[in-house]
């Protein structure tokens, strides 16, 4: 049951960051269009395309080391769990009225919302290391 909503969490995460980076996305052109085998020209992937692809990954990857610390330290797991839901949930009520604001207010929320995201992964990140490094100086 909490793996279900741990899992809902993370696709609603992922569906707001999405949401947000494409609103913010800016059509770049970079270099030349690369050329398939039929002559068709063939768009690499955007930059802005990449970084939602990257963002995705890490958010993703950040679930995954956060389902580790429960194994580790539960107490951590649940002070992290109930941030990174409430984040979430943050991100998705932003999302829903994000196209209301103006440019300037969606950048900076935007970035915001990065910083957030990255600083609370990071500290599952460190939590994680920390916990397997405790262990592991206990087996003398």
């Amino acid at each position: 049951m909490m793996r279900k909503h741990v899992n809902h969490a993370l696709r609603m995460g992922l569906l707001c960051l999405l949401a947000l980076s494409a609103a913010a996305c800016q059509s770049q052109k970079s270099g030349k269009p690369a050329v398939n085998t039929k002559n068709q020209v063939v768009q690499p992937p955007s930059e802005e395309a990449l970084r939602k692809q990257r963002e995705a990954e890490q958010l993703q990857q950040c679930q995954q080391q956060l389902g580790a610390l429960r194994a580790i330290d539960e107490k951590q797991y649940q002070r992290y769990k109930q941030a990174f839901d409430s984040l979430m949930s943050g991100a998705s009520q932003y999302a829903s009225l994000r196209a209301r604001v103006n440019g300037d207010t969606q950048e900076t929320v935007d970035a915001l919302y990065r910083y957030k995201v990255n600083y609370l992964c990071a500290g599952v990140n460190q939590a994680v290391l920390t916990g397997l490094a405790d262990r592991g100086e206990q087996i003398k």
